[in-house]
């Protein structure tokens, strides 16, 4: 493998924008993405931007930047998946100003999840497309602010080339958090961290100068932003893009990129494995090669064992590997992965006492035994340090204990933008008289120096003084129950004033039969065959409407509270 020496990149070296000028001025007419658009097209337009195209469109953005806005201020990119947010992401690290990469506004819904972000942190700058920004101007915002539009900023020759000198440790941008377990905050991502999290990802993920990516991963999401815009730009790799909704329209349309284009990375959450598997018939796969797939990371969502064993039957015929899928474990706090199984490594799949995890010991178990949960590895740290640590103590757990994930290195953040919690709670926290430390608040242990991930701290269901982790319980909720659609299941817990009652919500398949009665019995029967635990309710909810993040994780406490409100989609409710 060579590696050049520009792949471990620095915030002394000019960052990004640097990068971006180098390439430009070598070769300008080299490609440094290709956007595919499936809009009008059936098999897709591809719109290649090259380096040289890049750099006078960010110095156009750029100058204009520096005009209105002061190094510090706040640009919110409302921004599809496309040039124009590659273009203004990279113009507000030229101009030292805060990048708010957020998702694209929309005419027909309100865009009070933009606003809320937008006035958290007191954006100055709106950067939208032309073709938005009249939707953007009528966002609700707490005080007005200036609306750039990449598309319209034409070039300036008269004006140099002159970026910002950024200090390593200001905040490039802010990663909004998808919000899983509270109100998203802003993470200050600061050009130290971008740094760092690219010479990590280069290193332990094996790329080089043949590397090649494909991703449909949002831009405003920390997957799709650090592993799709920001690795390959610095790194100098070629990277296919795709949209969400594309993807999520027909998945085949990715296998084909990555087979057409000779992929050798790609990232997705566990959800699209299944959905690969779900929704592209045999007749429909005829012709992939996938042979040259090196690392298929799988993050942002617990890892199931299933999945990963589906999708290798399902395509090893056309040269897929076991040994490519990785799973991976990261957060936005730690601008994006921590761990990760080693290249060419096939995950470690283990499976461990079911009660004696919920008590907080590890004790592994055969396959196939009922008392056990099966487990999949996500390797070993990348490039930084990783804990296990007892959330009441506060002291490291025991080689077989399970506890809280704490993590330090210059990946981990700055902190929040504006605090909705102490600093010392979760940010530079001490451990063993030693600062710096990330409280994850996700719950994990390590086993043959792979760390295994429990489920979230706060998602905890206890009754009768014994500790259940949701996931497991979905998990069972999907292999006893057929008609409940994988990746649709939600445990949550409701407190009456006196007691703790389970409840299971879950969106059921589209060929599944509609006795929900039959249903339900079957669901309480194997909770409390595998769990000991009643089931006090059992909610279907109609297709589509089961909470998640932007990234497809579970947002189970807001599920619990719509159920309080009785606000739920409950399957027959209206059109299917």
């Amino acid at each position: 493998m060579s590696v050049l020496p520009e792949s471990v990149w620095t915030a002394r070296a000019g960052g990004i924008p640097a990068a971006v000028r180098r390439r430009a001025e070598a070769r300008p007419g080299r490609t440094a993405m290709t956007f595919m658009d499936y809009s009008t097209e059936p098999q897709g337009r591809a719109r290649h931007l090259t380096y040289g195209e890049l750099a006078a469109r960010v110095h156009a953005v750029g100058t204009r930047l520096r005009r209105i806005a002061r190094p510090g201020d706040r640009a919110a990119i409302l921004c599809p998946t496309g040039v124009d947010f590659i273009v203004g992401f990279i113009a507000c690290l030229y101009s030292g100003v805060i990048a708010v990469p957020l998702s694209a506004p929309a005419s027909y819904r309100h865009n009070d999840r933009i606003a809320l972000a937008m006035d958290n942190c007191g954006c100055e700058v709106a950067i939208t497309p032309r073709s938005a920004r009249e939707t953007v101007a009528k966002i609700p915002l707490a005080a007005p602010v200036r609306i750039v539009c990449p598309d319209e900023a034409g070039p300036d020759p008269a004006t140099p080339w002159a970026p910002v000198a950024s200090p390593p440790g200001a905040t490039a941008y802010l990663q909004y958090t998808s919000g899983s377990t509270r109100h998203p905050a802003g993470v200050r991502v600061t050009h130290r961290n971008m740094a760092a999290a690219a010479s990590q990802l280069v290193t332990a993920l094996r790329f080089d100068e043949h590397s090649t990516m494909v991703s449909w991963s949002p831009f405003f999401h920390d997957m799709g932003l650090v592993f799709a815009v920001i690795l390959p730009l610095t790194r100098g790799f070629p990277v296919v893009q795709m949209t969400p909704l594309a993807f999520v329209r027909e998945p085949r349309r990715w296998l084909r990129l990555l087979s057409d284009h000779a992929a050798t990375h790609m990232l997705c959450p566990n959800f699209g494995f299944d959905m690969c598997v779900d929704r592209v018939p045999a007749e429909e796969r005829a012709g992939l090669d996938l042979s040259r797939l090196v690392y298929a990371g799988n993050g942002a969502e617990p890892v199931r064992a299933r999945s990963l064993a589906r999708f290798t039957e399902a395509f090893a015929p056309y040269g897929f590997r076991p040994s490519a899928h990785t799973p991976v474990y990261g957060l936005a706090e730690a601008t994006l992965i921590v761990t990760a199984v080693p290249v060419d490594r096939e995950p470690l799949v283990c499976t461990f006492d079911r009660a004696e995890l919920n008590a907080g010991r590890v004790r592994r178990i055969d396959d196939g035994d009922t008392r056990g949960l099966t487990m999949v590895g996500c390797g070993a740290p990348m490039g930084q340090e990783v804990r296990i640590v007892d959330p009441v103590t506060g002291q490291q757990a025991g080689p077989a204990e399970a506890g809280e994930i704490w993590v330090r290195g210059e990946n981990v953040c700055a902190g929040y933008w504006a605090q909705d919690e102490p600093a010392d709670e979760v940010f530079d926290v001490l451990l063993g008289g030693e600062g710096g430390w990330l409280r994850t608040g996700d719950l994990g242990f390590f086993h043959r120096q792979s760390l295994f991930v429990a489920g979230r701290r706060k998602d905890l269901i206890i009754v009768d003084g014994r500790n259940h982790h949701p996931a497991d319980i979905e998990l069972t909720v999907e292999e006893e129950v057929p008609a409940v659609r994988s990746g649709n299941v939600v445990a949550f817990s409701v407190d009456t004033g006196e007691e703790e009652r389970v409840v299971i919500a879950a969106e059921t398949r589209p060929d599944a039969n509609a006795d929900f009665g039959g249903l339900r019995a079957m669901v309480r029967r194997a909770v409390a065959a595998h769990h000991d635990l009643p089931v006090h309710d059992v909610v279907f909810l109609r297709r589509g409407t089961l909470p998640k993040t932007s990234s497809g994780k579970l947002q189970r406490r807001a599920c619990r509270d719509r159920y309080r409100r009785g606000a739920l989609i409950v399957a027959g409710d209206g059109p299917p």
